[in-house]
């Protein structure tokens, strides 16, 4: 008996033992089922600072509560309905957190994507925050164009000639209140009608930047409204002797052009143009991605905000050289295997980069100085000069087997630049450009070409003048630049303004390109002669905006005179804008009355009463030269600014554009 009872108490003395060291061992306790519907989920995306890619994630987080069993993510863009883009099933761990990341891909149309998300269980359904990711571009208004924002914001839509009449949604505002002014009001007239109804009169074949505004909010939206021929084909250039104006995407110079209004204040011109520069190697398609941005976003972007103020977007293509520009740097580039195939490569992605674009007008100005050098001082023809146009084929950009070929000399690069455009992108506008000082002889003044007539008379100076023109033409055409459709020529004047040159101001008669009005009637006689001996129209390019001191224009920001330019950097004086445009300004002193008042060619738009000198406009004579744009903007840095917030020209430039549009010369 007292065995048996030892034993029963060593039995349970274990079993005591057993159950304290189990209550000792770490448990996991069974949460409860949801009871009652979700917690508040909130979502957010990896996206930061300016990332505008299309390729993000979402991620929801409901922090403690009642857990979803499935939940639905929506997405919205334009003026569309939102729709589920990702659903699933969920496992219930209430009360513990809940979250998942949904990956978004391939998100390419441009505007602001809204999300949000509804977390569900079998007790209800609860909504997170609206989520808003902008895609494309990081300042997307949301002023939305029923019909027209459908599949996201557009840059630029298209319509008929007539009347149209479009919604307008802002879903972030209560109760909108929307105004609209067009910067062209000469090919659409834009109202706001019924608070939210933007209606249209397209009254003429054309372009216009549409600025919409919502007041509450201070929401504005910047689109192009691109208005089609009668027949029902897209417009091209405009059929009355355009403007254009050489414009950086810098916050500065895109303000600027977006300050427009309903008078002289506005900031309306048809061409905007870029440099596309810096060579294969460390150029213009690598500045964006060290930027952070996508390859060649240069021009893409150049392209979509031209497009939003109702320009014509212009490249002026200068790969040639790299960092440097001269004779050697040339000639060294074009006979390198391995600088050429980068260059081919380049040329076709830009215009990969135009064709994205679809039917759309855009300019390229190719090689500006290239074939002024090869004249002045190769010595040699074109078709003397050796290049290794075989890059295009060993680069893949064209094919020995499908394509012409192209000889090996500064002739084929021109033909096979001019043939690889054609094939690429067939609707290009594109030309090549022409240098004054191209040609390479002891009779040319040192003060340049057009001077001659200060030398040796009106009669014998401007038959010299002409006589170079077509041998610089004949130069050109031998290089092949009229071959493969080529649209037009370009003709530039310098990269400064005149009074850049030391003195020039004081006493303009010894300057080189401070020009008086005898002048300027031999760069347009110039200007014809090549445009009868090459056959195409003339597009002038980087015209100096620098004007003339004295001017009696009065400025429609201040209501008095506008300030005199210093003749320092970035406020030189020039001469280009008076000629073309007109303008009544005070000489300033003997030697600048004697000179801009002179007038050896008996130009009737020319007139001298005292100190105050009126140069007429001469558009009709620009027209009658052949030239059928102007495009004007600095060259260097130093140059005279029109552009800008606020421009170094005080306004002066546009102001006169602005007056120029109240009647436009119509071409034939």
């Amino acid at each position: 008996m007292r065995y048996k009872k030892i034993t029963s108490l060593k039995i349970l003395s274990c079993i005591m033992t057993f159950l304290f060291c189990f209550a000792l061992l770490p448990t996991t306790t069974a949460n409860a089922f949801a009871a009652g519907k979700p917690g508040i989920p909130k979502i957010s995306s990896n996206k930061w600072g300016g990332d505008t890619g299309g390729d993000y994630d979402i991620t929801f987080n409901m922090y403690y509560g009642n857990n979803g069993t499935s939940y639905k993510l929506y997405e919205k863009l334009g003026v569309k309905d939102y729709k589920v883009i990702s659903e699933g099933t969920l496992t219930d761990n209430s009360p513990s957190a809940q979250s998942l990341t949904i990956p978004i891909r391939d998100r390419k149309l441009a505007g602001t994507y809204s999300y949000y998300l509804e977390l569900t269980n079998s007790f209800g359904t609860s909504t997170s925050n609206t989520l808003d990711l902008n895609v494309g571009d990081k300042n997307i208004s949301k002023n939305l164009i029923s019909g027209i924002d459908d599949n996201g914001s557009v840059y630029q839509f298209t319509i008929p000639q007539g009347h149209s009449e479009y919604k307008i949604e802002n879903y972030s505002v209560q109760s909108p209140k929307y105004s609209v002014i067009s910067s062209n009001t000469d090919s659409v007239k834009a109202t706001i009608k019924n608070e939210n109804v933007l209606s249209i009169d397209a009254v003429s074949a054309g372009r216009s930047g549409l600025k919409i505004i919502e007041a509450t909010s201070g929401d504005v939206r910047y689109v192009g409204a691109r208005v089609k021929n009668a027949d029902g084909t897209n417009p091209g250039m405009p059929k009355y002797l355009s403007m254009g104006s050489v414009s950086q995407d810098t916050e500065g110079d895109l303000n600027f052009w977006r300050d427009s209004a309903n008078d002289l204040k506005n900031k309306r011109t048809d061409v905007r143009y870029i440099y596309i520069n810096g060579g294969p190697k460390g150029g213009w398609r690598s500045w964006t991605m060290q930027d952070g941005k996508g390859d060649g976003d240069r021009a893409r972007t150049f392209i979509k905000e031209s497009q939003k103020l109702g320009m014509i977007p212009f490249f002026v293509f200068y790969n040639i050289p790299d960092n440097d520009e001269n004779f050697k740097v040339d000639i060294s580039h074009i006979q390198s295997k391995d600088y050429m195939e980068g260059y081919y490569k380049d040329l076709k992605y830009l215009l990969d980069i135009c064709k994205e674009f679809g039917d759309d007008t855009v300019g390229i100005i190719f090689e500006p100085d290239f074939l002024g050098y090869m004249m002045q001082q190769s010595g040699k023809r074109p078709s003397e000069i050796p290049a290794t146009v075989d890059a295009a084929y060993s680069s893949g950009i064209l094919s020995k087997d499908k394509d012409p070929k192209f000889e090996n000399n500064v002739t084929g690069l021109v033909n096979s630049i001019n043939y690889t455009v054609k094939k690429y992108y067939p609707q290009a506008y594109y030309g090549w450009q022409f240098n004054i000082w191209s040609f390479d002889s002891t009779d040319i003044p040192g003060q340049g070409l057009l001077h001659k007539t200060e030398f040796i008379g009106q009669e014998k100076g401007r038959d010299f003048i002409k006589d170079v023109a077509k041998s610089t033409a004949n130069y050109y055409n031998e290089a092949g630049i009229t071959n493969y459709g080529a649209s037009f020529i370009s003709i530039d004047k310098y990269g400064l303004d005149g009074g850049f040159e030391d003195g020039a101001a004081d006493n303009p008669k010894k300057s080189k390109w401070l020009w008086n009005a005898d002048i300027w009637n031999n760069y347009l006689l110039y200007t014809k002669t090549l445009h009868e001996t090459t056959k195409l129209p003339v597009i002038l390019w980087q015209l100096p905006v620098g004007h003339l001191n004295g001017s009696t224009e009065i400025s429609p920001y201040t209501n008095t005179s506008f300030p005199t330019l210093t003749n320092k950097v970035n406020s030189y004086e020039d001469s280009a804008p008076n000629y073309f445009l007109g303008d009544t300004f005070i000489g300033g002193s003997d030697s600048r009355n004697a000179y801009f008042g002179a007038n050896l060619c008996n130009d009737p738009k020319i007139k001298v009463n005292g100190e105050k000198i009126t140069w007429g406009d001469h558009m009709q004579e620009a027209k009658d030269a052949g030239i059928i744009s102007m495009l004007f903007g600095a060259g260097v840095n130093g140059s005279t600014h029109s552009t800008g917030t606020p421009p170094d020209d005080s306004y002066w430039f546009i102001t006169k554009i602005q007056k120029y549009y109240q009647n436009p010369l119509k071409l034939n």
